[in-house]
């Protein structure tokens, strides 16, 4: 059965409207759950709701608040869900910007947009076709999950997808942490050299070959503890020294493709598996 929408309303632009529903464009991280547990008896640890004087709270009671100083403003949660802005049920896109022009540290969580009707596929496959034409993306706001985001409707293959984008109050300035690429003057032979190595190794999109490496050592570190034998972990990278010969390097690379570092833990020495015990009440 699909997953609910996590959003269903309209999009808009200027006077043209048509009804979707969101999807997220991401599966659950598959983990390995790890519980916390005492050392020495095996019993697991559970974390209380308490007050500062210690008095535990039903989870019921706990309501949000603002403080301010000595002020303290509770929140209840019908009050905090009463609150409707106009990005609730319409995404109204009110600019169309160069979709080059948005920088990657502003792309946060992808949403897959559907038609929500079979009236709107139309005017949804026509929206598709021109972003996709323009390469243009509509930015706006639209209201989900308790807040108000900031977001670009953009076309890609099969369909539209919504990201979600980062305010300019969560980002750094990049140039107040990135240095200047531009400001240092470069060997024209260093970048032919460079461009020579990028399109060698140039390849269509593929990303199904890589995995989490840590997932899977993780997983066989439980493996080796409940047989009892030493874990087969995969060894961590070593750093390269420093380049002295930076033309040289690139020369070197040309003519053998270098291979990928793969992350990996350090080998310590296991304790045995302890059985799982019933924690006492």
């Amino acid at each position: 059965m699909a997953a609910r929408p996590y959003w269903r309303g309209q999009i808009r632009i200027s006077l043209v409207s048509f009804p979707v529903a969101l999807r997220s464009a991401l599966l659950r991280a598959s983990q390995i759950p790890l519980h916390e547990i005492d050392r020495d008896s095996g019993e697991r640890i559970h974390h209380l709701n308490v007050t500062e004087s210690g008095e535990e709270v039903s989870r019921e009671d706990i309501i949000k608040s603002y403080d301010e100083g000595d002020t303290q403003v509770p929140l209840e949660p019908d009050e905090i869900k009463a609150i409707k802005l106009p990005s609730s049920d319409v995404l109204e896109l009110s600019t169309f910007v160069d979709r080059a022009d948005i920088p990657v540290a502003r792309y946060e969580r992808p949403y897959y947009v559907l038609p929500d009707s079979e009236g709107a596929e139309e005017i949804y496959a026509v929206i598709h076709q021109a972003l996709a034409d323009s390469d243009k993306v509509g930015i706006g706001q639209i209201a989900m999950r308790g807040r108000e985001e900031l977001c670009a409707v953009m076309a890609e293959k099969g369909g539209l997808m919504l990201e979600i984008l980062r305010y300019d109050r969560e980002l750094v300035d990049a140039e107040e942490v990135l240095p200047k690429a531009g400001s240092k003057k470069v060997k024209s032979d260093y970048v032919e050299l460079a461009n020579q190595l990028i399109e060698k190794n140039a390849a269509p999109p593929d990303f199904s070959g890589f995995h989490d490496r840590y997932h899977e050592a993780l997983r066989e570190l439980i493996n080796a503890k409940k047989a009892h034998r030493k874990p087969n972990l995969p060894k961590a990278a070593k750093p390269s020294g420093e380049v002295v010969d930076f033309m040289d390097a690139l020369r070197k690379s040309l003519d053998k493709k270098g291979a990928g570092g793969g992350g990996g833990q350090r080998r310590h020495a296991s304790r045995r598996a302890r059985p799982k015990r019933k924690a006492s009440r």
